[in-house]
């Protein structure tokens, strides 16, 4: 068996599994939704920075565009307009 990251020792990555095994399903749901909530901030900052200039729902469709694709990005701007998300 290959360790999954080239500079870690297989040993350490099975005690490394074996302890995130022990700490059961809802510590790893939790983990899995900060990690997502992480990497959208992320995606939400390299938009800003590669656009400053653009309206919020410009960089709301820019990214939604990236992740969903460009109907899906247009329903949610122009739905978020209506309700007046960006009042």
């Amino acid at each position: 068996m290959e360790p999954l990251s080239a500079d870690t020792p297989l040993e350490v990555e099975r005690v490394w599994i074996a302890l995130q095994r022990e700490r059961g399903p809802l510590w790893r749901l939790r983990r899995a939704v900060e990690m997502t909530s992480f990497c959208w901030r992320a995606a939400q900052d390299a938009v800003r920075r590669a656009h400053p200039d653009a309206s919020p729902q410009e960089r709301d469709r820019l990214l939604l565009r990236e992740r969903y694709g460009d109907e899906i990005a247009e329903g949610v701007v122009r739905a978020r307009q209506e309700k007046g998300f960006y009042d």
